[in-house]
């Protein structure tokens, strides 16, 4: 079976924190970060065949899943494994591990060089100086949040593309 298409599922962050958060990403992770707003990711990957097929797993599992707290921590790194630095969850990363793990299978793939690990990135790719930066500025953050919904991305036409916000628990 050849997955043929790229999906993404993912928590966005609400306002305030959006604002704050997008505002860090680009003065550490430059201007590539700018069109990206801030996320927990819970599948990047593929879909094999049916974008409907696919998106109607995304809304059966987000049915199934109450609203719950998220709590970002002061920033980490994944360094030397991957230049990123990044808000780790304090509370919220068992229910975005079972979101995870009720997405795959089915018409969801999730395609990672690395290991499902929820977190929102900061910086990535950027100079070592620029993550130490970051890192630095960012150790004692402290932001919470209710996820209440999931948002649903596509790239048909070679872009990230929003497709759908669903709320969880409907």
């Amino acid at each position: 079976m050849a997955f043929e298409y790229t999906l993404g599922v993912v928590i966005p962050v609400p306002q305030p924190h959006r604002e704050t958060l997008r505002a860090w990403r680009q003065e550490y992770g430059g201007e590539a970060t700018g069109p990206i707003a801030p996320h927990i990711t819970l599948v990047s990957g593929s879909y094999l065949n049916s974008w409907e097929k696919a998106a109607a797993q995304v809304r059966r599992v987000a049915a199934t899943v109450e609203p719950f707290s998220i709590q970002l921590g002061p920033a980490r790194t994944f360094r030397p494994a991957s230049d990123v630095v990044f808000l780790p969850l304090e509370t919220g990363a068992d229910e975005c591990w079972a979101l995870h793990r009720a997405l795959l299978g089915d018409a969801l793939r999730h395609e990672s060089a690395f290991a499902y690990h929820p977190h929102l990135t900061i910086a990535q790719n950027v100079p070592a100086e620029q993550l130490d930066a970051a890192q630095a500025a960012l150790g004692g953050t402290r932001l919470s949040f209710t996820a209440d919904r999931i948002q649903l991305f596509d790239t048909r036409g070679g872009e990230w593309n929003f497709s759908e916000e669903i709320a969880l628990g409907t």
